[in-house]
């Protein structure tokens, strides 16, 4: 009688163990790490006892291992870019069997991918569903993972004291882990930047200024460039804002240097904000050429949001009549529910007419700086009729 050898199966708990490591990297950034976790992951899954419940598990991570990736992909990435990413099917006809601590990363993941995509409304939804469920969450580092997303949505859509407190919240808990030292310097950014909102640019700077030197201090560590970079964008952002503009377009275009060499992204921001700056300082021809390099650049990335805003730059600048192809930006900002931006060039077209005595035109553009406003403040509002 022959011996029947069968094959030994993994459990799923160990298989879950290193998915919750996988994560931690994901967390903390470490590409080549999750790299490998997810390799080792990938292998052990096909020897594992049958789970669904993990294999759900799986599907997330995988999806949020691809946000990371996006989050830090070149512009240029060929017929294989990142932007393609989408929500999972598989995972989406799952909701029903999504509960306990997998619903929470169903709604937390999904307000994520809502996000990269500029659909705030839609994410805060999204967090509000998986902040429900947050009391089955153990970890500290998780909780303060969860804190600063929904603090930078809360950001973008301009509801600045709602996202100051989870901003506190989650940087409260990076201190207190050396390791999580990127994700303390993001909550930095939030807080800098809900500080501009309210001009109250002295309270910013040195948020901005310690992350820099943090960032600095990082120097040979991986993705130190790019977060490093966003530093430097949004110190010109905050001397955009207080009107020293040379001091500004230093600061911009240090940050497009840094992003030219890693091919980020995110250089798209630094390279509007460099047009804007320069056009208050008269320097037409910078400006033009800032245009330019974004406008191709969000061809290439597929960025209608930018599109619309390069637009909106193109025709209050440039143009000689340009004032249909200003109303069809705004009013294409304002279909995609861009409101804050609404709101700032609406407002930057308004005192372009103001300045010279065009009134008709201005009384027009004020009108629709009166409306995103109401639309922010609505905002929680809105977000219920989301949910």
């Amino acid at each position: 009688m022959g011996l029947k050898w069968m094959a030994h199966k993994i459990p799923s708990s160990e298989v879950g163990v290193k998915i919750n490591q996988w994560y931690t990297h994901i967390c903390k950034f470490e590409v080549e790490q999750a790299n490998g976790m997810k390799r080792l992951v990938e292998e052990e899954i096909h020897d594992m006892e049958e789970d669904q419940d993990l294999l759900l598990y799986y599907s997330l991570m995988d999806f949020r291992h691809q946000m990371m990736l996006q989050h830090l992909a070149p512009v240029h990435a060929g017929s294989e870019t990142l932007q393609a990413v989408s929500f999972p099917k598989e995972i989406d006809d799952a909701e029903d069997e999504m509960t306990g601590l997998l619903g929470y990363y169903f709604h937390f993941f999904h307000g994520m991918y809502a996000f990269i995509q500029r659909r705030y409304i839609e994410a805060i939804s999204y967090y509000k569903h998986a902040e429900h469920q947050l009391i089955l969450v153990t970890d500290e580092i998780e909780k303060a993972e969860f804190y600063y997303k929904i603090a930078e949505v809360y950001y973008h859509m301009k509801q600045t004291y709602f996202s100051m407190h989870y901003a506190k919240k989650a940087r409260d808990i990076y201190k207190k882990h050396q390791l999580y030292g990127k994700r303390s310097i993001q909550c930095d950014f939030v807080m800098a930047g809900n500080w501009i909102d309210v001009n109250q640019y002295q309270k910013a700077l040195p948020y901005l200024e310690k992350a820099l030197k943090v960032c600095e201090a990082m120097e040979q560590k991986e993705c130190t460039s790019y977060f490093k970079a966003m530093a430097l964008n949004n110190l010109g952002t905050c001397h955009y804002s207080m009107g020293t503009y040379h001091t500004a377009t230093v600061f911009f275009e240090q940050a497009i240097s840094l992003y030219q060499k890693d091919q980020a992204s995110t250089m798209i921001k630094s390279l509007f904000s460099l047009a804007l700056t320069c056009f208050k300082l008269g320097d037409i021809q910078r400006a033009g050429e800032a245009i330019s390099t974004g406008m191709k650049e969000a061809c290439v990335l597929e960025d209608e949001i930018y599109q619309l805003k390069f637009q909106f730059l193109q025709a209050l600048y440039i143009e000689k009549d340009g004032c249909e192809q200003l109303r069809s930006a705004l009013f294409g900002l304002r279909n995609k529910k861009m409101f804050a931006d609404l709101e700032e060039l609406a407002l930057d077209a308004a005192n372009y007419y103001k300045e010279r005595d065009m009134y008709k035109e201005s009384s027009t553009f004020f009108e629709i700086v009166i409306e995103a406003r109401t639309h922010i403040q609505k905002g929680d509002e809105m977000y219920e009729n989301e949910a």
